[in-house]
């Protein structure tokens, strides 16, 4: 009996360690904001999870819970490692954003974030400018690409970069973090508009730029 009691411990020990071994070791996860005064009693802000790229690659989403006065105070961003799960908006006031992260091997845990807000030290400056390409598929529809153009080491400093599209685009809001193709995002339509562009760096500051697409006297597509 006592032999079998024995076994029987080796056994769930030896389990036990094949469980251990098989699930990642991750790293405590925190919660951070960035903010922008934009006048008139007014914040632009970020709140993201701070966590080493290992830990946040587990992290299937991230849901943040806004005050309630907030339109659709529930926001849910997933599969976001590349942009530290961020969400931006704007408001007035400051107040305890509940953060559910739920992992892929089906873990959770809720932390609780005190928004605050405080002008940040003006980012470094960043030269780079964004640029279109553009060519004509058939009278009145287009093929395009916009990207950013700079040095490398400049581009280098640039994590990802986020482009807002025109409304009227399926998903108008796209994050690209491809370095090598200097950010490149490609679409077709048949209007020129704005892009807004997001430019999340290395270090965590974010600049904001736009850029009127153009289809004519464009630049050729990046190499």
């Amino acid at each position: 009996m006592v032999a079998t009691r024995r076994r029987l411990t080796k056994a769930l020990c030896a389990a036990a360690l094949l469980i251990a071994a098989a699930s990642p070791c991750l790293a405590a996860v925190t919660v951070k904001n960035t903010s922008s005064y934009v006048g008139a009693g007014r914040w632009d802000w970020t709140i993201f999870i701070d966590a080493d790229p290992a830990t946040l690659r587990q992290i299937e989403c991230v849901e943040y819970v806004l005050h309630p006065t907030f339109r659709d105070p529930v926001r849910q961003v997933c599969n976001r490692p590349e942009t530290k799960f961020s969400y931006s908006t704007n408001g007035w006031g400051t107040f305890t954003v509940k953060v559910n992260v739920r992992y892929r091997d089906g873990r959770a845990e809720t932390l609780d974030h005190p928004l605050v807000f405080r002008q940040q030290a003006a980012p470094a400056s960043l030269n780079v400018n964004p640029r279109n390409w553009s060519r004509q598929l058939e009278p009145g529809w287009w093929e395009w690409g916009v990207f950013i153009e700079g040095a490398a080491a400049e581009l280098d400093r640039i994590r990802c970069v986020e482009y807002t599209l025109h409304p009227t685009f399926p998903n108008p809001v796209r994050v690209v973090c491809s370095r090598k193709e200097r950010f490149l995002l490609t679409s077709r339509g048949w209007g020129t508009f704005t892009i807004g562009i997001k430019l999340m760096l290395n270090d965590g500051s974010i600049h904001q730029m736009s850029h009127p697409l153009r289809f004519q006297g464009s630049p050729a597509p990046p190499k």
